[in-house]
């Protein structure tokens, strides 16, 4: 089945709101039928994940205070590529050692994806093993603890909600979905 995409007319983009992680965007279109109208999204600089294990194959997961929610929440460690020169991989180590001192001596990209058309945004997701410790100073903020969670667990957990976000439940969930059906290799 081939499926043809509309055509569109783009027209000015403008900046409506700049944050230092969220920018609000619109932009006017033209759609097919002739019809003006204005498209609004959010873009924001690309993130990293990484699901990193260590030799007793758990997942080093992080608690972390988040003020939006006024309590801890589980989280993959992670962050923003928002330092001049970085890509995704140097991303990932800078963000791992920061929030959970240590660093994966093995590092895979397993996908990339983005959440939304309204919310345009890269995450790239890692798997990383063979970790070592490695700490670099937390951002000011961040108050993160480092915890390791059996992979069994760790699934348990994004299955039944006790991850509150769906993208880290995903993560786990896609992971061990590849593992089980043996797309995953190192």
């Amino acid at each position: 089945m081939v499926v043809e995409c509309m055509k569109i007319k783009f027209g000015q983009k403008k900046r409506v709101y700049k944050g230092k992680i969220f920018s609000l965007y619109q932009q006017n279109v033209v759609l097919p039928s002739g019809k003006k109208a204005i498209f609004e999204y959010a873009q924001r600089p690309a993130s990293v994940s990484i699901l990193a294990f260590n030799d007793k194959k758990e997942l080093l997961m992080i608690k972390e205070y988040r003020v939006g929610y006024k309590k801890n929440v589980w989280f993959l460690p992670g962050g923003r590529l928002d330092k001049p020169g970085d890509t995704p991989k140097k991303a990932i180590i800078r963000e791992m050692r920061e929030e959970t001192g240590y660093k994966a001596q093995r590092i895979k990209l397993l996908f990339k994806k983005f959440p939304s058309n309204t919310l345009i945004w890269d995450i790239f997701v890692f798997a990383g093993k063979d970790l070592v410790v490695d700490p670099l100073p937390q951002e000011d903020g961040e108050h993160s603890k480092p915890v390791f969670v059996p992979w069994k667990k760790a699934v348990q957990m994004a299955l039944d909600g006790t991850i509150d976000n769906e993208f880290i439940s995903y993560d786990i969930i896609r992971l061990n979905y590849m593992m089980e059906h043996r797309e995953f290799k190192w």
